[in-house]
């Protein structure tokens, strides 16, 4: 029998059984019959397998034996536990860090040792999921000053895995929000095309339906270690990888998936933090950053995002990377493609001088950016020098380069897979299409299956300004499973993702209104 001496705070080795159920709590079952004097278990304990560490709910269940611990898959994957691993499991050792937190709650600020404090104890695995989350909170609600979004940025690097390469790194970076935005896939190897070092590492979709990982992954392996990164890149000078394959800022990481992700948040400090630890630990010198400006994004007016971009630039200052912030228009979606496999199609045709006008444009004024920072092309010259970079097909080959030393083949746009079912929405009537909706667009990608699914998608056929006519495609939905499809159409009927009118937008009247 496993005795527990709740004294020492000690318990004995225990095997891992995997559950075949899973759940997004963070909970562990032992047996009733083990004896714990204290009743230590009773609520929270710690459990540790190898460097992993968690804290977890307790529960005392007959589906396990007494000398076993059984977690769910979920919890599981997280703790890189197999059946039988040993697992230790302690009484959570309390800490002060509760009460640090809420000082913010009380119009505090948090200083230096404070957030490192807050970020150790994260790392180690002694914070709960709602002390993680009144964490955010905090920072959602109550901005923080200059001093402490520098201070959360420097603490997140604490932990993280450091790259040097010896060399100047230049990075493209957006703060995301806006559906089709692929123009990564084109800004890295026109810059490595020029032989500037832009090894990019990447998050997958976090509010759109394809982050630049998921839509490269289409394309060939995106999962590479820091060893591995150094080898590649410069010897190709660019590379688009998933930085979740990297110990990069990893409890931001954590953040994320157990906070921002399930309850929407997105705290202004720590979407600055996030950022720019990582930029840190992978040694970017110069970063052009995104900020998709406009109606249903993160940045809905020039004003807020001005603002951000000030506060970028000066932590970009403080910890050492030079940074120019680029507002972008954001009223619609980038391009026309939605969805992994799709945006890797246009990607490559945008490359190739068949792709639309507005992808090949931001792509250009941003690389352009990055040209003229790095002194390879003179103020204001750097979009027209990216352009002849794709007009030359010295861009295209470029990527191709990228995409077989990462284990890709030279596929073309048509060969690429999407969706087997597929269904389109028309105009109901004659008109111009005055908006299209980027929040509703973004739901039904999310209903086809994106980002996971990386055949399904949408493709905009016809764009704000256009005139149509009834019975006109705008919209074409893609997928790979039938009742997917089905309920994408049906959120669209519910809510259509674009507006029609005609030339006359109101009519103000000086006649009286007759009513039968």
């Amino acid at each position: 029998m496993v005795i527990i001496d709740s004294r020492l705070l000690e318990v004995i080795y225990m095997e891992v059984k995997i559950l075949d159920f899973d759940t997004t709590a963070e909970i562990v079952f032992i047996n009733p019959k083990i004896e714990d004097p204290r009743d230590s278990l009773s609520n929270l304990a710690q459990i540790k397998i190898g460097p992993k560490k968690q804290i977890v709910q307790v529960i005392r269940s007959e589906l396990v034996k007494e000398n076993e611990i059984g977690l769910p898959t979920s919890l599981a994957h997280t703790m890189k536990a197999e059946h039988g691993d040993n697992i230790t499991i302690n009484p959570r050792r309390r800490t002060n860090v509760l009460n640090t937190i809420m000082k913010k709650y009380d119009r505090q600020k948090w200083s230096s040792d404070d957030l490192r404090s807050i970020i150790d104890e994260m790392y180690t695995g002694n914070v709960t999921d709602l002390e993680m989350a009144a964490f955010t909170l905090a920072m959602q609600y109550e901005d923080l000053s200059t001093d402490e979004t520098e201070h959360l940025t420097r603490s997140f690097t604490l932990h993280s895995e450091q790259i040097d390469f010896g060399e100047p790194v230049y990075d493209k970076h957006s703060i995301g929000g806006i559906p089709g935005n692929k123009v990564s896939l084109l800004i890295v190897p026109i810059i490595a095309a020029a032989g500037l070092l832009i090894p990019k590492t990447s998050s997958r979709a976090i509010t759109s339906p394809s982050g630049t990982a998921d839509t490269m992954e289409v394309l060939c392996n995106v999962g590479f270690n820091a060893e591995e990164i150094m080898e590649i890149a410069p010897k190709t000078r660019g590379m688009l990888v998933w930085g979740g394959q990297l110990n990069l800022a990893p409890v931001d990481s954590q953040i994320i998936k157990r906070v921002e992700r399930p309850l929407s948040l997105d705290p202004k400090s720590v979407i600055i933090a996030s950022i720019l630890s990582k930029k840190l630990s992978t040694g970017v010198d110069h970063m052009v950053l995104d900020m998709p400006t406009g109606a249903e994004t993160k940045m809905e007016s020039r004003a807020e995002a001005k603002e951000l971009s000030h506060l970028f630039v000066e932590i970009g200052r403080r910890v050492g990377i030079k940074i120019d912030c680029a507002l972008t228009y954001a009223d619609q979606p980038v391009g026309h493609a939605i969805g992994p496999a799709l945006e890797a199609r246009e990607a490559l045709l945008t490359l190739d001088g068949k792709g639309p006008r507005s992808v090949l444009e931001k792509s250009n004024e941003l690389a352009g950016i990055l040209l003229e920072m790095a002194g390879v092309a003179s103020r204001g010259k750097g979009a027209h020098v990216a352009e002849e970079y794709v007009k030359s097909g010295k861009a295209l080959e470029k990527f191709y380069e990228i995409i077989e030393a990462q284990g890709g083949s030279r596929i073309l746009p048509k060969d690429i897979p999407v969706g087997q079912y597929t269904s389109t929405i028309t105009a109901k009537e004659d008109g111009y299409i005055s908006h299209i909706s980027n929040k509703q667009i973004k739901n039904i990608a999310a209903t086809l299956g994106c980002p996971s699914d990386k055949s399904a998608g949408l493709y905009i056929h016809r764009k704000k300004g256009e005139f149509v006519k009834k019975g006109d495609v705008i919209l074409e939905l893609y997928s790979t499973r039938e009742g997917a499809l089905d309920d994408a159409m049906n959120i669209a009927k519910l809510k259509s993702p674009f507006l029609q009118e005609g030339m006359v937008l109101e009519r103000i009247s000086s006649s009286p209104i007759q009513l039968d």
